[in-house]
């Protein structure tokens, strides 16, 4: 490391002890020091139960809240990359402390792969469901983040400091993009969008190999596949309408909307539960879990949840086990035929197209 943070993250670790394990509203809450790559790096190197091998630019740890791996490099001043992998144990919730003895100035991107499972009684194995996202956070607003209990995830995580994104600027006019200065001067903190496309998976893996064969040797390649997924970004940033409400929920309202779809993925076998149910299970007023869900999505819960069921039954049609009628069945239809009726709307396809 560059800034020897050792003693700060020393003290840090003392003042914060209490916060190291807590348990509230069915999750397991665990904290990190998260200024900089540097002091997140540093500070989980100091947790018990991880491995940091500083040659490979590795850091490894499997506790009873999670299995995770993550590789790290910093190939330009004010630009880290993190490529990681991790498998959730428990319900965990991620709170990112700040200290001000520390200084403030990198932001992040994320994207983020999930594969969550799904049980249900209907299928022995239960199944899983994929999703794609991209966030963006400015310096010191990643506040906390919700991880599911069977999830696996992957990321891929650009640290960069407001001097770095001026000298690509001026380097590359693809950095100097409107909508990116446009959110960085207003009073916005963050930016959670989703994702379709399936070149990600491709890029997280190709970096992943590099990284596993040697950080150091293949630092340029992993720099520039980092490059690609910026500006894939700054594209995606482009190409959304973005409400102005989705700017809106703090880091409290977030958390709720995350409870409340991991609710409704739960229930993905068998009837929508209904506003009111979930409200109570995240414990918000109906009329408010309906807004900040729109102003998150940009849909209703109950559209939501539609096209998650949707989701699920095109993944379990492609394992050409089950029949239309078997699938409809699981998914809490009655009537096949208003399945397939519903699966053509979301899809553009009848089930048996499949």
């Amino acid at each position: 490391m560059e800034t020897n943070f050792s003693h700060i993250i020393s003290g840090w670790l003392k003042k914060f002890q209490r916060f190291k394990v807590t348990y509230k509203k069915g999750s397991y809450h665990l904290a990190n020091l998260f200024h900089s790559p540097e002091t997140m790096i540093d500070s989980f190197d100091q947790m018990p139960f991880c491995k940091h091998d500083r040659e490979k630019k590795r850091l490894t740890t499997n506790t009873i809240f999670l299995r995770a791996g993550m590789y790290y490099s910093n190939p330009e001043e004010g630009f880290w990359i993190i490529v990681s992998e991790l498998h959730f144990k428990k319900n965990v919730l991620m709170r990112n402390l700040y200290d001000k003895e520390l200084p403030l100035e990198y932001h992040f991107l994320n994207i983020h792969f999930k594969s969550t499972k799904v049980v249900s009684k209907s299928l022995v194995n239960g199944m899983v469901m994929k999703d794609k996202t991209w966030s963006m956070f400015k310096a010191g607003h990643s506040l906390t983040e919700y991880h599911f209990k069977n999830s696996e995830e992957r990321n891929v995580t650009l640290f960069f400091t407001d001097q770095w994104l001026r000298k690509q600027k001026e380097a590359n006019p693809v950095f100097d993009n409107p909508k990116l200065a446009s959110f960085f001067s207003s009073a916005n903190t963050y930016m959670v969008l989703d994702e379709t496309e399936s070149v990600y998976e491709q890029l997280w893996e190709q970096m992943i190999e590099l990284a596993i064969d040697s950080v150091n040797t293949n630092q340029e390649s992993i720099k520039q596949t980092a490059y690609t997924v910026f500006r894939n970004f700054i594209g995606k940033m482009d190409a959304e309408i973005i409400s102005d409400n989705h700017y809106e929920l703090n880091d409290t309202d977030r958390k709720n909307i995350q409870r409340a779809e991991q609710f409704l993925n739960d229930k993905l076998f068998g009837d929508f539960p209904g506003i009111e149910k979930v409200a109570r299970k995240v414990g918000i007023s109906p009329t408010k879990l309906k807004n900040d869900f729109k102003s998150m999505h940009s849909t209703t819960l109950y559209q939501y949840f539609s096209s998650r069921q949707m989701k699920a039954a095109h993944e379990l049609l492609l394992q050409k086990k089950y029949s239309v009628k078997e699938v409809s069945t699981f998914l809490g239809y009655e009537n096949a035929s208003k399945f397939s009726a519903k699966f053509q709307k979301e899809l553009g396809k009848l089930p048996s197209q499949v």
